[in-house]
């Protein structure tokens, strides 16, 4: 495919023209022939769903739109190729807009009340549990500016959902709740599931053994040292391992922290009660044990003899004062969703109340670091300095340049036959590279030991070169086009689902993304593949998306 791709500072119109195509899809009937529009005729069951509802909006093509995007080359040949394909249809006359990353949040925070005109090409990534890939985007409760339903959608069909596979805790009715959420999602079509990526790592074969990608990205360095998991990384020269950053640390204060690489930076210094390994399973970190004394509360016991950083012992009243520090803050919702408050039954002993059934609860401890007293009682500030008990405590920090980690001598493993005490590793530093030129070019130079921060064109190459380590892993991020419900003629469902129809998954994946990732249809990612099963995301492929 030949690149065009859209400069950084240059937002201008694409505009093509080409010979319309008919298309087809299997389990949409009744929609056979064409069908005319003024002078555009509709030709396959896509382009007569978007005329159809061109015609009940009253909007005479084409509509003039853009598609919004974050400066970025894959970005910018996704959105060509997306152009591309409506454009074709004489439906739509499409321009594209890139924008630097802080403008364009701020363009989705108040895109419904601004009732921006435009499609907006976004990625979110997800976790263990399947509410973590629909509940802040779809749900009514989360509409931006508070959330990040970025288009103000609203279903009381879909809230339903959502609402009841928070609140069910057998795993098959879970399953059957999430399939039918996703079903509808398909149907209504507020947005479209196009690619899930891949966790992919690579990394200085000649210095680095025993690393594993972890699959989400909030986690990439937890392959340093998670005994909890079983996982531990080792140097073949040197004690100091060397990554990278895509991004600057914007606050390292768990009740605020939103963006990726402050999550990466502080992943070995905080630590929850439950960890989540690397195959999704649920295990004890800093809660020893737990039981569910009835059907919303639980008993943690604690591990004993647990220090922080500042040399506090861990106990209840830290677990207790953890949690309701979120209040008021950024990111209260990840307790406010479910926490209903606690009991401290003794030092090591902590009942914890749900105010409704709640089935991610044990995969929700995990995304709740546990910190110092200190920073509970408002004196330590964990936005410029954090304060865990993880293997690593913070050493040092220069914007736009690097940060560093040092071995916590007192951490609380103990070492057995799988992971060594200490962590092997004694230094960890992350040199801040913004570019995905530059982080491969420092990991070829051998300035760092590790990137993930690769492009997708180069690591079929890396990975036949025996200098190099790669690990693929499917991840839990996803690429979506959203679109403006609150405006004509996005208003119809029928629209939304003939755009979804004409998205050429394939093509995105292959020609931007060189392969890396897969086709999707449906918002939760295959890492959680009970709730999205091959069978499963096929069949909704054939009724709803996928042309012959």
């Amino acid at each position: 495919m030949a690149e065009n791709p859209v400069g950084p500072s240059d937002r201008h119109r694409l505009r093509r023209r080409s010979l319309l195509k008919g298309v087809g899809t299997a389990g949409i009937a009744g929609l056979a022939g064409c069908v005319r529009s003024n002078d555009i005729e509709a030709d396959g069951p896509a382009e007569e769903l978007i005329q159809t509802g061109f015609e009940a909006t009253g909007i005479e093509p084409p509509f003039e739109t853009t598609i919004a995007i974050t400066e970025d080359t894959e970005r910018s040949r996704f959105a060509q190729l997306l152009a591309t394909e409506l454009e074709d249809t004489g439906f739509f006359d499409i321009s594209i807009s890139e924008y630097e990353w802080t403008t364009y949040l701020e363009m989705l925070n108040a895109a419904a009340d601004d009732e921006e005109n435009a499609l907006f090409i976004v990625s979110w990534t997800g976790g263990w549990d399947p509410d973590d890939y629909v509940n802040t985007l779809f749900h009514s409760d989360n509409h931006t500016p508070t959330g990040l339903n970025i288009n103000h959608y609203a279903s009381e069909t879909v809230d339903g959902y959502i609402d009841d596979g928070l609140e069910e805790t057998t795993p098959d009715e879970r399953v059957e709740i999430y399939q039918q959420l996703q079903e509808e999602l398909v149907a209504d079509s507020p947005a479209s599931f196009v690619r899930v990526s891949e966790a992919a790592h690579v990394w200085d074969a000649d210095s680095v053994s025993g690393w594993r990608a972890y699959p989400l990205e909030s986690g990439t360095y937890t392959a340093i040292y998670a005994p909890w998991a079983g996982v531990y990384t080792d140097l073949e020269d040197g004690d100091e391992f060397v990554g990278d950053l895509g991004g600057d640390v914007s606050t390292t204060d768990p009740v605020s922290m939103n963006d990726t690489a402050s999550s990466r930076a502080t992943q070995l210094v905080y630590e929850g009660l439950t960890g989540v390994d690397f195959d999704g399973t649920v295990q004890p970190v800093l809660a020893a044990d737990w039981t569910q004394l009835d059907s919303t509360t639980y008993r943690v016991a604690l591990r004993e003899g647990v220090r922080f950083h500042n040399g506090e012992e861990l106990t209840a009243a830290h677990v207790k004062g953890s949690f309701e520090r979120y209040e008021g803050e950024a990111r209260e919702s990840d307790v406010t969703d479910w926490y209903d408050g606690s009991e401290i039954v003794d030092d090591y002993t902590i009942d914890v109340r749900c105010w409704r059934k709640y089935g991610p609860f044990e995969r929700r401890l995990f995304d709740l670091p546990i910190v110092p007293m200190a920073a509970i009682d408002g004196d330590l500030d964990l936005a410029s300095r954090p304060v865990g008990t993880g293997p690593y405590r913070f050493d040092d920090y220069r914007a736009g340049d690097h940060w560093r980690l040092r071995r916590f001598e007192d951490y609380w493993f103990d070492g057995d036959e799988t992971v060594p005490a200490p962590a092997p590793i004694e230094t960890v530093t992350l040199e801040i590279i913004t570019e995905a030129a530059a982080r491969q070019g420092a990991l070829e130079a051998g300035d760092i030991d590790f990137s993930d921060g690769v492009s997708s064109a180069s690591l079929a190459e890396l990975g036949e070169d025996d200098a190099y380590g790669v690990d693929r892993h499917v991840g839990g991020g996803f690429d979506l086009v959203i679109y403006p419900l609150y405006r004509e003629p996005f208003t119809d469902e029928q629209v939304r689902r003939g755009c979804n129809m004409l998205i050429p998954r394939e093509a995105i994946v292959e020609n931007v993304y060189h392969g890396h990732g897969q086709p999707t249809y449906t918002p939760i990612s295959p890492l959680l593949e009970t709730y999205a099963d091959e069978g499963f995301r096929e069949r909704i492929a054939d009724e709803y998306v996928r042309p012959d």
